[in-house]
């Protein structure tokens, strides 16, 4: 009854109040019920679950979030957003002008878990940055002076957005991503699916180094410079002035910008100031914020929101809320409040002192103001038209402290535990009240209690008591009955300013132009070069991170500092010999190419992902690793020298490209410090390399590990390594060309063995310089192109001739001691002084016309001749082809095609023996393959004739002496264009017997026959001519031995026109070589076999002739031709006319 009355008194105090009014007619019930969430992070502040030594955050390691310390005494939180930027709260230096941090109030941000060693080191050593123990000394302050615009704000309700710069890059230490974005309003009351036990459904962290205690006690433990962790539900997205009107009936001041806000619930439900202020349960693990832990993020979890895959910084904590005079700040109940990003992400751009700018695309200047771009900072990030978090920037000017229109979101409770009068909600987006959500529990028991009015008194609670005003608090400050009438607000931070100029925009305008000073991406008209003035608000600093991506080449003539720089795509960078860059962070490359001619400075590593690394200046860097690109001192093609000042580390996936020249001639590497060594070397040949040489191409002045391997220059070339204690040098071993050739292929292998055998032999040379360097491809097509298939062409041209005479013969013997044998007459056959005059009748006697044409021409008769006398001048027109020279490409057959004069006595001695004595020219020509030239000329007499038995027995002969000539022509191209010729005169000889049997069947006769013909030429070595790769050819004899068995056919003499067809079987008894040595000229004697095609075994050939005439005039018509051999096919054709005197 005691409690009741006292609940009475109240409602009926305050009865002409709205029912808003929550907090001042329910102060009296407080029922708490237990319920919980699964455990996630630890606590800044823990719930009495946790200690304070349970939740500091040591699985966090060195993770981005850092401990603000201002010598003077005052910390707070911040978080690093790039390696030279922390994010925090202006309230933690608003106080003094920006001025006056570095040389009136050095300050400075250690990152570890615990922030005490850092500072000790700090301090100890002239307030001097340490990365080693993650400690940066600030070089100048920006804090948002919307934090002081207003009277109301108390420095830190509004506008608490504050940022430092440090003065050496914090570059081994995570940076985190920043939502400019407001989040979407979540599920409310009333809207399917909505929990009220998870309120916005927004999961969060909050981590600082502030004070600490628990969640009954408040923040009752000091600060102790370790960073904590805690988790919570975002409780709504509202103002001050929107919280206060419905706790209290009136804003109770004018704070109309909204905040991010969470409440601090007791998960064992037993706290009797904990009203469920923002409506969702308490998490097990649920904690709040501090003093000291001000400046510190709101963090957006990934592990537990479907938004973004990566964690977001959405908000800068600001401060905490209060609501009773006894309730302690920081204990369960109170509320943490912090600065949404999105309203000051036009602030953060502008006065963020790190610029991230890349080369447009083309060649340029680094000079050149107007080759840069400035490029949108990597950690914004916006939600865009779909919902997407994505890398992006707000396309409008974002509100600031101005921002009033938004209602926000959320929903906001005097919901103490149980059903208590007076309990309700108000959901911020709609406006609407809306039913609390702890109903009472079933029974009474030790969850849960209340308080009778003399407990509450006990709390310290007296009607209409004054509160004071203490610093850094915000908020009415009157007090009804205990209650903090607007709630008491508290900055957590423990313990005349002039800014950038910021152009004014109402809030949704576009964004202006972006300028190198707004930090808006797309700026252009500068050129990045570090602006570094000393500590102190001495104009604004200026940080470069370069990114060189475009397709384009960048020259750098000048010098120039950065903080970072990125290489990749298809982009370039030329520091030429007056350039000199200085990087003080690193360097990546992950593509592209470098040329460093003049000098590269890292503060730390440079990192060679993948591109090209080149030129023959000085990269200045702790270690220089090769992951997986390439280093190629000099430029390519070009012998030089690139230094690294410092370590190096080749891994087993980079490559190091060297040029080498003659003997000692090479590209060098020379590193300064230690290598560790790995990966390829591949070497770039000039025609000056040869087996033998030696190159030194690495040198390192400390210690040396691991080995290099090396490709192989050429299929032939290898280089061997040798490393020893400073050094790496390569020695050029040749291999074997029989590596490099096709298996089965004639012409390659022979070719290969002379290569092999004739290395050292100072006039080939020049061959080596050029093929050693080849791939084995290239290798086969050169040694193919060599092939000399002229030789395989001359002896089917041998074999023409000779058959073509020794045929003329033959036809002309046939024909003693018949009435068809021409005695006393002149024959001339063709147009033989045509032939002899014009080299190329020999192509057009195939033409009707032409043989028209020889047949006829005239006769010229000078005197009577006797009848046992015959004249004869013959020309023939010789046709065909031939097998080319046995090759993997199985060349085509050879055409070939020529003539022949004979001049000739013949004289019958009795009826039974005819003799008869020529003289025969021929002369032949053939294109090869390969455009190469064959061509032959025979000369020739011969001493021919018949004996003729009782028993009409035929036996013919002939025997030929004479000379055979040949000329080859061929054209190579490797090593260099050349006209490679041979010419050689060699004795030919022929004997040819044949025994017949003329027999008269009718009108015809047979004339079964058969015989024997032996043909010789000694060919002579022969050595071509007109330069490399010149042959020194051991051409063998050629010789054949024919068997002939035949059948002629004839028609009797006495016809007014007579026929004749031969034929014959010929067999080879002797196809002679069937392969030829050759070595180079001036080889050293190494000689190979080259194949030829050799002879048939077995073929046919047939004849045909016609005689016929008028009176004195007898024409005749001849053709002779082979039959089934594959060697040679040959054609001969021969017209005439014969006058009898």
């Amino acid at each position: 009854m005691e409690t009741y009355s006292l609940i009475k008194e109240r409602q009926m105090t305050f009865s002409d109040h709205t029912p808003r009014k929550r907090l001042l007619t329910s102060a009296a019930l407080f029922v708490i019920a237990s319920l919980s969430y699964a455990p996630l992070s630890n606590a800044v502040v823990p719930n009495d679950n946790s200690s304070p030594e349970d939740v500091v955050d040591t699985d966090g390691g060195v993770n981005g979030v850092g401990m603000f310390f201002r010598n003077d005494g005052f910390v707070c939180t911040g978080t690093l957003i790039n390696p030279r930027t922390v994010l925090f709260a202006a309230h933690c230096v608003n106080d003094r002008p920006e001025e006056d941090f570095g040389p009136t109030i050095p300050s400075a941000f250690s990152f570890g878990v615990d922030a005490l060693p850092g500072f000790q080191n700090w301090i100890a050593n002239g307030f001097a940055s340490n990365p080693d123990l993650f400690v940066f000394n600030i070089n100048q302050i920006f804090w948002n002076p919307e934090s002081t615009a207003r009277p109301d704000s108390f420095g830190f309700l509004e506008g608490d957005i504050a940022l430092a710069s440090l003065d050496t890059p914090a570059a081994n230490i995570p940076t985190w991503a920043l939502l400019f974005s407001r989040l979407p309003d979540p599920l409310a009351p009333g809207d399917d699916g909505y929990d009220p036990a998870n309120g916005t459904g927004y999961h969060v962290d909050i981590t600082g180094y502030g004070r600490s205690g628990s969640g009954s006690t408040g923040a009752s433990f000091g600060i102790d410079w370790r960073r904590r962790a805690a988790e919570n539900m975002l409780g709504s997205l509202s103002s001050f002035d929107d919280r206060n009107n419905f706790l209290f009936g009136a804003a109770f001041g004018d704070l109309p910008q909204n905040l991010y806000r969470l409440d601090f619930d007791d998960p064992n439900k037993e706290n009797a100031f904990d009203f469920d202020l923002y409506q969702d349960e308490p998490l097990e693990n649920e904690g709040t914020t501090a003093g000291g832990d001000s400046g510190g993020p709101l963090i957006l979890d990934a592990e537990n929101n479907n938004l973004s895959d990566e964690n977001l910084v959405i908000g800068v904590l600001s401060g905490g809320s209060r609501f009773f005079g006894p309730q302690v700040f920081s204990s369960y109940g109170t509320e943490s409040f912090f600065q949404p990003l999105f309203l000051y992400a036009d602030y953060i751009a502008a006065n963020n002192p790190y610029r991230y700018v890349s080369a447009i695309e083309g060649d340029g200047a680094w000079e050149d103001a107007s080759h840069w771009q400035s490029d949108l900072d990597p950690n914004y990030r916006i939600i865009d038209a779909s919902g997407n978090v994505v890398n992006g920037f707000p396309d409008t000017q974002p509100a600031g402290r101005l921002e009033t229109d938004d209602p926000g979101f959320g929903t906001v409770c005097f919901d103490p535990e149980g059903d208590n009068p007076g309990d309700g909600c108000l959901n911020f987006a709609s406006g609407e009240d809306t039913p609390p959500s702890r109903p009472a529990p079933e029974t009474n028991n030790n969850n849960m209690g209340q308080l009778s009015a003399d407990e509450f008194n006990r709390l310290g609670i007296e009607t209409n008591a004054a509160v004071e005003a203490v610093d850094d608090t915000g908020g009415a400050l009157s007090n009804a009955g205990g209650v903090l009438v607007g709630g008491e607000s508290q900055s957590h931070r423990s313990g005349g300013v002039e800014l950038v100029e910021n152009e004014s925009h109402a809030p949704g305008d576009p964004l202006p132009a972006p300028t190198i000073e707004n930090g808006l991406a797309g700026a252009t008209d500068f050129v990045p070069d570090n602006i570094d003035p000393p500590s102190g608000n001495n104009g604004a600093r200026r940080y470069f991170e370069v990114t060189l991506s475009n397709s384009g080449t960048t020259t750098l003539s000048s010098t120039r500092t950065i903080d970072r720089l990125n290489i990749g795509g298809a982009a370039g960078l030329i520091i030429d010999a007056n350039g000199d860059l200085t990087t003080l962070i690193d360097v990546n490359q992950t593509g592209g190419r470098v040329v460093i001619d003049g000098v590269l400075n890292s503060a730390s590593d440079y990192t060679l992902f993948s591109g090209m690394l080149s030129g023959t200046g000085t990269v200045t860097a702790p270690f220089l690793t090769n992951i997986a690109g390439m280093i190629a001192p000099g430029a390519l093609g070009t012998i030089g020298t690139l230094t690294i000042d410092g370590s190096a580390v080749l891994s087993s996936g980079s490559s190091l490209l060297i040029d080498i020249g003659a003997n000692g001639i090479n590209d060098r590497l020379a590193i300064t410090g230690d290598s560790s060594l790995g990966g390829q070397v591949f070497f770039n040949p000039t025609a000056d390399v040869r087996a033998g040489n030696v190159y030194t191409f690495l040198t390192t002045a400390g210690t040396q590990s691991g080995e290099l391997s090396a490709a192989n220059i050429s299929t032939i070339l290898r280089p061997v390594l040798t490393h020893t204690d400073n050094a790496v040098f390569a020695t050029i071993e040749a291999g074997t060309y029989n590596d490099a050739i096709a298996s089965g292929n004639n012409v390659q292998s022979a070719y290969a063995k002379l290569l092999d055998g004739s290395r050292g032999v100072d006039s080939l040379s020049s061959i080596y310089a050029s093929l050693d360097l080849t791939s084995d491809d290239q290798i086969q097509a050169v040694l193919d192109s060599w092939a000399p298939v002229t030789e395989t062409t001359t002896r089917s041209l041998a074999k023409s001739s000779i058959d073509t005479m020794a045929h003329f013969h033959r036809n002309r013997m046939s024909q003693m001691g018949s009435k068809s044998w021409g005695g006393g007459s002149v024959t001339v056959m063709g147009n033989p002084v045509q032939m002899a005059s014009n080299a190329d009748y020999m192509s057009t006697m195939s033409d009707t016309g032409q043989l028209q044409a020889a047949i006829g021409a005239g006769v010229k008769t000078t005197h009577t001749i006797p009848d046992d006398y015959a004249i004869y001048l013959s020309g023939s027109f010789i046709d065909g082809s031939g097998s080319a020279m046995p090759t993997a490409q199985n060349y085509s057959d050879e055409d070939f095609d020529g003539w022949s004069i004979v001049a000739g006595i013949e004289h019958a001695v009795s009826e039974k023996i005819t003799v008869g004595a020529s003289l025969s020219y021929t002369e032949l020509e053939a294109e090869a393959a390969l455009n190469q030239l064959a061509e032959t000329d025979h000369l020739s007499g011969s001493l021919y004739g018949q004996l003729r038995s009782s028993q009409n027995l035929v036996l013919d002969g002939l025997l030929s002496v004479g000379t055979f000539g040949t000329k080859n022509t061929r054209t190579v191209a490797f090593p260099s264009n050349a006209t490679l010729t041979s010419d050689d005169d060699s004795l030919a000889f022929t004997a040819d017997i044949q025994v017949s049997r003329p027999m008269q069947a009718g009108s015809i006769m047979v004339v079964p026959k058969a015989g024997l013909r032996s043909s010789v030429i000694n060919f002579d070595d022969i050595e071509e001519t007109g330069g490399l790769p010149g042959l020194d050819i051991d051409r063998d004899v050629y010789q054949s031995t024919q068997g002939r068995l035949g059948l002629d056919l004839i028609t009797t003499a006495s016809s007014r026109a007579q026929f004749r067809l031969t034929g014959d079987i010929v067999r080879e008894f002797n196809g002679g070589a069937d392969s030829f040595n050759a070595g180079f000229v001036g080889g050293g004697g190494v000689n190979a076999p080259f194949l030829l095609f050799g002879t048939d075994k077995t073929w046919g050939e047939i004849g045909a002739g016609l005689n016929f005439g008028a009176g004195k005039t007898t024409i005749n018509l001849s053709a002779d031709t082979t039959v089934g051999r594959r060697d040679i096919e040959a054609r001969t054709y021969r017209a005439g006319i014969s006058v009898k005197f």
